[in-house]
């Protein structure tokens, strides 16, 4: 080591000098009320269903074609709490895949990808893309999807409803889902 390798790492270790006060004011201290606490992460999933209704382009066409602008959907989600605070919010990532349209002998198959936030009151939003394939256009769509909703406990059980606002070609999409959570 050189002269002055030493000569720091000798000033480091006594806490005293220029490099101490340096290092000090590179990392400040976050007051112990304002840091996150670690609490441990829950996975939770459980299944879903409802209605996706078309509009713009994409309802004509389904118009045209002999189907209804509007479809069932069923499917689950996936969710895993990525933070958890002790105020009870906490931050989520979920996925959800649904089936759609069988209702009218099609099938679309649907994957999301959300990044979300729940407040405790259980009042929740999130936002990311979405992908869809469609049997018989044999097309894959890809979309934003914008969601928002409210996770409600009834016992031991918690029901989440939700509407998502998905901005796509041919017009935007709105999916209302409920389900329940499984964890």
């Amino acid at each position: 080591m050189s002269r002055a390798t030493l000569l720091i790492a000798a000033a480091l270790s006594m806490g005293g000098g220029p490099m101490s006060e340096l290092s000090a004011q590179a990392a400040p201290q976050v007051p112990v009320e304002r840091r996150v606490k670690k609490l441990p992460r829950q996975r939770l999933s459980g299944p879903r269903f409802g209605f996706t209704t078309f509009t713009g382009e994409t309802a004509d066409l389904r118009d045209q074609a002999g189907l209804e602008p509007i479809m069932s959907q069923f499917g689950w989600q996936l969710e895993t709490q990525v933070v958890s605070l002790e105020s009870g919010n906490q931050a989520l990532m979920e996925w959800l895949f649904l089936v759609g349209g069988v209702e009218q002998d099609e099938l679309n198959l649907s994957l999301a990808w959300i990044a979300g936030y729940r407040l405790e009151s259980g009042v929740e939003f999130g936002v990311g893309p979405n992908f869809s394939y469609n049997r018989d256009s044999e097309d894959t769509t890809g979309s934003m999807v914008v969601a928002g909703g409210a996770t409600m406990p009834f016992g031991d059980i918690y029901v989440p409803l939700n509407v998502a606002l998905a901005f796509a070609k041919g017009g935007p999409r709105v999916t209302t889902l409920l389900g329940w959570i499984i964890g």
